[in-house]
């Protein structure tokens, strides 16, 4: 097996250069984490028919990469803070993949007369789509919003579940700032040369 191993920060980089096709930020780091904890199993269960192979775009996003390690001294608010930065300053505002909902004008003005008693963060896109989808599953059926209660119901469950997704997303980062500065881990990425792989796939398949 050949894994390709790239700093984190590229990974953030390389996503959101996709304009039309990038995922959440706390996708491109669980799945940075998760894919990379697993090298130790990798190479036991190969019985050390693993090479690694370390790939950091010759040294294109070295001041990048510095300025993530830099951060990540301060766990996972420091890398928050970088990334938003960071975010700020070249135009990521987040993932393509995010649908807003979309209203007929009827159902537009039903919806504000219904949230006008409603205290949320209009300002929030994911907070505001929670709350027009509540209104709307009911509107749809009935032709009259769901209630006070039931929107408040909604926000709540919303926030909720941010709050879980924040959490494990503060978690991943931490296990990343862990692992950038583990000696254990920076072992296990010994690289191997492209003519070091060809050669140890070469006698594996001899």
């Amino acid at each position: 097996m050949v894994m390709v191993y790239t700093h984190p920060m590229i990974s953030y980089i390389s996503n959101f250069a996709r304009a039309d096709r990038n995922i959440p930020a706390p996708a491109v780091f669980s799945t940075w984490r998760n894919a990379y904890q697993k090298i130790g199993e990798f190479n036991k269960k190969l019985g050390g028919n693993l090479s690694v192979f370390v790939n950091l775009r010759g040294g294109q996003y070295d001041k990048e990469i510095k300025a993530f390690d830099t951060a990540a001294k301060n766990g996972p608010t420091g890398i928050k803070d970088y990334l938003s930065k960071y975010n700020e300053a070249n135009g990521i505002e987040g993932s393509s993949f995010f649908k807003p909902v979309v209203m007929s004008k009827q159902e537009e003005d039903e919806f504000n007369k219904a949230v006008q008693d409603i205290d949320y963060d209009r300002g929030n896109r994911s907070e505001d789509k929670a709350v027009k989808t509540a209104f709307l599953k009911t509107y749809k059926k009935i032709g009259a919003g769901p209630g006070d209660d039931k929107l408040r119901d909604a926000i709540n469950k919303y926030r909720d579940s941010k709050a879980k997704r924040d959490k494990d997303h503060e978690d991943v980062l931490e296990s990343i700032a862990e692992m950038l500065f583990s000696p254990l881990f920076q072992e296990k990425l010994q690289h191997s040369s492209p003519a070091e792989i060809d050669s140890k796939v070469q006698s594996f398949l001899a």
